[in-house]
């Protein structure tokens, strides 16, 4: 990971622990990509539909993007038979 996106991730990190607890109750699931220095937040029922809104404002701009009640906006994994 570069530093520019280690720095994004550190700094939207707060933003998101602030904000988690009073957008839970409606959008749980949904994913909330951050925009650290204006601490602008979009929320999408998808990966994509969130950074999407993002990059609609703040098309030069890095996002990071978290989902509401997860550890992980996404999980990689496989069963092994």
């Amino acid at each position: 990971m570069s530093a520019d996106l280690q720095t994004v991730a550190r700094d939207a990190r707060p933003i998101f622990e602030k904000l988690e607890p009073t957008l839970l109750a409606d959008h749980r699931h949904a994913f909330i990509s951050i925009e650290p220095v204006s601490e602008d937040y979009f929320i999408g029922d998808t990966l994509s539909d969130a950074i999407k809104k993002a990059r609609q404002k703040y098309p030069d701009r890095l996002v990071h993007t978290f989902r509401l009640g997860h550890t992980a906006a996404v999980h990689f994994g496989m069963q092994i038979q």
